[in-house]
């Protein structure tokens, strides 16, 4: 008999462990496991890294690391060897809905700046078209401005380089456009393929000499130089010649930052009332009472209502615009994120308006306010016992409002509140980012609140201002001979007023860019009283208006009273304008016409 053994082993069980470095895991992240990726940060910014709660192809991507103020970055990079097409997918946004303002993402090839975006921006794709050669490729992370420090964030993903060569193709035609006679006016072509790239401008369909850069400069803007504008480029692979762009004559100049065309102004710009700059976009209001808004378009401010007409004033936020009416009522459009399109339905007999970064007011003819919007620092909060306001303006994170005695207040929150000691006499008023400015009557500007770039530092020689404006960070001046005075930072010429502008009439402030509306002389500082009449219905004067501009008849029975009577404030409409007293009788009054 045999016997029949049956046995058994136990194996142990071993744990493998496989390091992936932070370049690999950011190599899968972006879709590029063939580049090789290095992360860093300067001036104490985090380094980027691989995640999977914000991305394009809802696997992974790669996310910036944090940045601490405008000295700071995060900096994303691979290298690669060209000629070739590189495209990707990248994103930015913020953990806190103000924080979306003030952050960048920088592509560049070389250390050259190739393409940005700003702020909050949706994923959207990019291509770049990178010449012969190693090419070192970089996306940077960083701030522009410092107290949104650490909150916002940046995205990158699907990242795919294809070597070969791509012959010229145009991406933005040059724009017509209109200058003021005598400045200097840019016009510039967008193009991609495989660079470098060689241009050739052309007027008329004849060649300009020495016309040879992407962008060409006509110096001193005369009737000659009016005509049809267009380039030839040429690269390894082929050329291609762009569309006629008019330069023609115009009363709006601009300057400042052009990344969203804001600062070129439109083909024939005549008959303009009024100005106003947004945080990327320009609006002006024309006599016919219609608008024009150009610019960035991100938000939908540039699409206005096909039916707005008989428009008296308008206002500009960072991403919104708004509209005053002849009949009292107002029209908003644009982001509305925070409801600062949602126009209460109560608005009825507004004289003005006005537009913070994320909020709007208007001001009604009781010299009564009211805001809505953005309210996270109570900036549309408005003081319940707040009464006899002539002006109003909105910051970021405040609003801003003058009283007919001369004084301001305010409400909301920061360093833009902190009113001076003593401030009387005030005539106008401005805001914008988290600084204020104020106007007297003596022709001087007060500035407070933030000055991280100088924004407060009036200049010691302004005198015999007439209007002020504000943008986020610069701030700019009309004196009464028609010259312009501006001060803040400088980093992208947002304060280079033109050489030899003179008789404007008119300033706007963009957030990053600026606005002058020229005449045929200096401003008009006293408006003429025209045909004062008494009457069965009352007494009636009429004056020629500006609009923007708030006006109020007042009277005393005897000159010896100690008060004036105020009747309702009245918006100007940029033409004459009837101011009416129904409750004169024969008997004898004393009249003055005020004006904000």
């Amino acid at each position: 008999m045999k016997s029949l053994f049956v046995g058994f082993c136990i194996s142990v069980a071993g744990l493998l462990l496989v390091s992936v470095s932070a370049e690999a895991q950011l190599g899968d992240a972006l879709n590029a496991t063939n580049l090789t990726w290095t992360t860093s940060g300067t001036g104490g910014g985090g380094t980027w890294f691989a995640e999977g709660a914000t991305t394009h192809d809802g696997v992974s991507a790669a996310q910036s690391g944090n940045v601490s103020g405008t000295s700071s970055s995060s900096i994303l990079q691979t290298t690669v060897t060209g000629p070739g097409t590189l495209t990707f997918w990248w994103k930015l946004s913020s953990l806190s809905p103000v924080a979306g303002i003030g952050n960048l993402l920088s592509f560049k090839a070389g250390g050259v700046t190739l393409t940005n975006i700003y702020d909050r921006a949706d994923w959207q794709q990019q291509t770049i078209y990178l010449g012969a050669g190693t090419q070192i490729l970089q996306w940077v992370y960083s701030l522009y401005v410092s107290q949104w420090s650490g909150l916002p964030e940046g995205w990158v993903d699907q990242v795919s380089f294809t070597p070969g060569t791509t012959a010229p193709f145009i991406t933005s035609q040059p724009p017509g456009q209109s200058q003021v006679q005598g400045l200097n006016a840019s016009i510039s072509v967008r193009v991609l393929g495989t660079p470098p790239f060689n241009y050739q401008w052309q007027f008329n369909s004849t060649n300009i000499p020495g016309a040879t850069n992407f962008t060409l400069i006509v110096t001193n803007v005369q009737a000659a130089n009016l005509g049809n504008y267009g380039v030839v480029v040429t690269n390894i692979a082929g050329s291609i010649i762009s569309s006629n762009a008019p330069l023609g004559f115009g009363q709006v100049t601009a300057w400042g930052v052009n990344n969203s065309g804001q600062t070129t102004v439109p083909i024939e710009t005549s008959n303009v009332l009024a100005m106003a700059g947004g945080g990327w976009q320009s609006v002006l209001l024309k006599t016919d009472g219609t608008v024009t808004v150009w610019g960035s378009n991100y938000q939908g401010q540039t699409n206005v209502p096909v039916d707005l007409t008989n428009v008296l004033a308008i206002a500009a936020g960072f991403y919104h615009v708004l509209a005053l009416k002849s009949d009292g009522t107002v029209v908003a459009w644009g982001d509305n994120s925070f409801n600062q399109t949602n126009v209460p339905g109560d608005m009825t007999n507004v004289v003005a308006i006005a537009a913070g970064n994320m909020h709007s007011l208007a001001l009604k003819a009781d010299g009564t306010v009211t805001a809505w919007g953005y309210d996270d620092f109570g900036q549309t909060n408005v003081p319940a016992d707040l009464t006899n306001v002539v002006a109003i303006a909105g910051g970021t994170w405040h609003s801003l409002v003058l009283k007919a005695d001369g004084t301001v207040t305010t409400w909301g929150s920061f360093t833009g509140m902190n009113i001076p000691v003593n401030l009387t006499n005030v005539l106008a008023i401005a805001a914008r980012g988290s600084d204020s400015m104020a106007l007297k009557t003596d022709g001087t500007v007060v500035a407070w609140g933030n000055n991280s770039y100088g924004q407060t530092n009036v200049p010691a020689n302004l005198t015999s201002a007439v209007a002020i404006a504000q943008g986020m960070s610069h701030d700019l001046a009309l004196k009464s001979d028609g010259t312009v005075v501006a001060w803040g930072i400088n980093t992208d010429g947002r304060t280079n007023v033109p050489t030899g502008l003179t008789n404007v009439v008119a300033i706007a402030a963009g957030g990053y860019h600026s606005l002058a509306l020229v005449g045929f002389g200096p401003p008009v500082l006293h408006a003429s009283l025209i045909n004062p009449v008494m009457g069965t219905n009352g007494f009636s004067l009429t004056l020629p208006t500006q609009s923007g501009r708030v006006y109020r008849l007042e009277y005393k029975n005897s000159l010896g009273d100690a008060d004036w009577i105020a009747l309702p404030l009245v918006a100007g409409n940029g033409g004459n304008l009837v101011l009416a007293d129904s409750t004169a009788t024969n008997s004898q009054r004393f009249y003055r016409v005020r004006r904000w």
